[in-house]
């Protein structure tokens, strides 16, 4: 396939979710656009119809978030990335690996990029070894990549089991019912989210950077925001006080980044569209 003009091009895998139709939109008036997506019955670990594509860049955004087989999300999210990077490698093609703040696990606020990896869960932990697969081809073939963390990423289309959605989901009825009030989390507008993507393009080495608003808020304080004139009832009442929020001082300096959507703002912005 030639290029459109002068354009370079870019491969979304994972293309048609809340983050990779969003970055679509903003990309694809100067770049010539891929979108490689499940929901196209297209898979990270079979690549085969992308063999004769000359590519510049991979955003690889294509994960399993929660799975009952744990065997099916290594499959999906290390595996994957794997062959993601195999094609990179034989494209000399540059690429940006969406990772998670869930590497961390129960870490200490503001947490930086360097601090111990200690994931909670199974995604987390395929991420990190995402991660790891990214700085071996780095390290053994020069592979240039960018891992970017990002934090809890909301904006509007994005579907049910996310704090944000579901809160709005329930405005029609005459009770809010969530579970732990107390959770302190860093929460990222979309439209931030997508330029620090964009502007990770132009970084020349390998990086991690963490992609956050850089202040926490309660499950309780993120509500109250949300809800107005209606009773909130909290089904845990364990007091459970963790906080979670990054240090994105890293993100400033190399590229040129910070985040421009205050969560009040970013709310409006979800709720009325």
């Amino acid at each position: 396939m030639e290029r459109k003009g002068n354009m370079e091009k870019i491969i979304i895998a994972g293309g048609e979710g809340f983050i990779g139709k969003k970055l679509q939109e903003s990309l694809e008036t100067r770049y010539e656009i891929i979108n490689f997506d499940k929901k196209n019955g297209q898979d990270i670990n079979n690549l085969k119809n992308l063999e004769k594509l000359s590519v510049d860049y991979v955003i690889h955004l294509a994960a399993l978030i929660r799975s009952k087989n744990p065997e099916k999300m290594l499959y999906v999210n290390v595996n994957g990335t794997k062959n993601i990077l195999e094609f990179c490698k034989e494209k000399k093609a540059k690429l940006i690996f969406a990772s998670s703040s869930a590497v961390y696990g129960d870490s200490k606020s503001p947490i930086k990029e360097e601090f111990v990896k200690n994931p909670l869960s199974f995604y987390g932990l395929t991420k990190l070894m995402g991660e790891k697969l990214c700085e071996f081809y780095n390290k053994k073939f020069n592979l240039q990549s960018v891992i970017l963390r990002f934090f809890n990423v909301y904006g509007p289309g994005q579907k049910k089991g996310f704090l944000i959605p579901d809160i709005i989901s329930q405005l029609g009825k005459e009770k809010i019912i969530l579970r732990d009030s107390f959770s302190k989390r860093d929460y990222l507008y979309i439209d931030d989210l997508v330029e620090a993507i964009e502007r990770s393009l132009d970084l020349n080495s390998f990086q991690i950077l963490n992609i956050a608003y850089g202040k926490s808020y309660s499950v309780k304080e993120v509500a109250k925001k949300i809800v107005k004139g209606k009773e909130i009832e909290f089904l845990d009442n364990s007091k459970n006080k963790d906080c979670i929020y990054a240090d994105i001082n890293k993100a400033k300096k190399l590229i040129g980044w910070h985040p421009k959507t205050s969560l009040e703002v970013g709310l409006k912005k979800t709720i009325t569209r």
